[in-house]
């Protein structure tokens, strides 16, 4: 009887003449070609903020640069990407981008260039998804915070709210190959737990006042308020202050010239002798006055300042001598010096509203130098 051989039925996972092994991975190839032009098309044809969503659920393996940039080259532009800062320690800089795509903008910080790149990428991406949706259902992971990555454009177009504004300045004044920024105690007054504190910055002829309670808040004020009036100054006349400059490091070389040929007195023995005696014998004295001093709280406004300087003055056998000056601070107060006639004559500093409370700030000054001196 004669044998019948039927052909071996090829199944849809099955190749013939293997053994019926299933082919998996031609399939499965050609079913994520197919769905990935699917989604291709699909993103082309939705708004931005879906695409964008819909890019960071399918390709989440991918960094956020990328997924950015594959979202929008699809419709013909490319995000743009601003190292706009680097601060820190030099061994430990901290950069910051800003990436813009049409009118969203978003910023992103890292410890190298790439990681804050990354980092703008998935802010922006963040916000994009958040465009046609006030609360999002399922928010992305790891995404930023809106208060830490995006910093707001507030009052003129291009004023920004800088994180540090003392590395700012000194970087635009390096780039700009100006003089470093200098910064001054203005004045400093208030009670030991409400201190405000004055600072002048200066750059070339200009001054900028900043306040706070605490030298450094001070001190990043003057620099922020210094940094937007000479950027606002820059972008109308980029050519500000070179002839000054140049000018200034001319003066500058020429008052170092004049200085090594110059005779400077120092102090000679006799001189350092009789300063260490007046040193020793204050710190010595003794007094009514002088033993209340130590135990009064000078910051206390029930204290006549004045009058108690005299007062010790008085006990002390020296004079004391108000000289007002005649030009106010920059801040607008009235300044006045007190001299002690003391071997070594004291000079103290004092600012106020008014003559009088300028001589009472120099007054109370001369009571804490008395003060330091006397202490036991």
């Amino acid at each position: 009887m004669e044998e019948i051989h039927q052909p071996q039925q090829v199944g849809p996972n099955m190749m013939p003449n293997v053994g019926g092994v299933p082919n998996h991975s031609n399939n499965v190839n050609r079913r994520n070609r197919v769905r990935s032009s699917l989604h291709s098309l699909m993103i082309g044809k939705r708004p931005i903020s879906e695409a964008a969503q819909l890019e960071m659920k399918s390709l989440s393996n991918k960094t956020p640069v990328s997924i950015l940039q594959e979202l929008l080259s699809r419709r013909g532009t490319t995000p743009k990407y601003e190292l706009i800062q680097v601060e820190g320690a030099i061994h430990e800089p901290i950069f910051r981008y800003r990436v813009t795509v049409a009118d969203v903008v978003a910023m992103g910080t890292g410890k190298s260039k790439k990681e804050a790149k990354h980092a703008a990428a998935r802010a922006v991406l963040d916000k994009l998804c958040r465009l046609n949706s006030e609360s999002p259902d399922s928010p992305l992971p790891n995404s930023i915070p809106d208060s830490e990555n995006l910093q707001e454009l507030s009052g003129y177009g291009e004023e920004k709210i800088i994180t540090n504004p003392i590395g700012a300045l000194q970087e635009m004044c390096m780039s700009r190959h100006w003089p470093p920024p200098k910064y001054t105690i203005e004045n400093e007054e208030g009670l030991p737990h409400e201190r405000q504190f004055t600072i002048v910055c200066s750059v070339l002829k200009y001054r900028e006042v900043g306040q706070g309670k605490s030298k450094k808040v001070a001190k990043r004020h003057a620099a922020h308020k210094m940094w937007q009036a000479l950027h606002y100054m820059t972008t109308e006349n980029p050519n500000i202050d070179e002839d000054e400059v140049l000018q200034r490091n001319a003066n500058v070389s020429a008052r170092y010239a004049d200085l090594k040929g110059s005779k400077i007195s120092t102090l000679t023995t006799i001189h350092s002798l009789k300063v260490s005696q007046f040193h020793k014998s204050l710190k010595s004295s003794t007094g009514v006055k002088l033993f209340e001093l130590q135990n009064t709280c000078l910051n206390d406004g029930d204290v006549n300042l004045v009058q108690f300087l005299q007062e010790i003055a008085s006990e002390q056998q020296f004079e004391v001598t108000y000289v007002d000056i005649e030009e106010k601070s920059i801040s607008g107060k009235c300044q006045c010096l007190v001299q002690l006639s003391t071997l070594p004559v004291a000079v103290c500093y004092g600012c106020g509203v008014t003559s009088k409370d300028a001589q009472a700030s120099a007054a109370q000054n001369a009571l804490e130098y008395l003060k330091i001196m006397t202490k036991k």
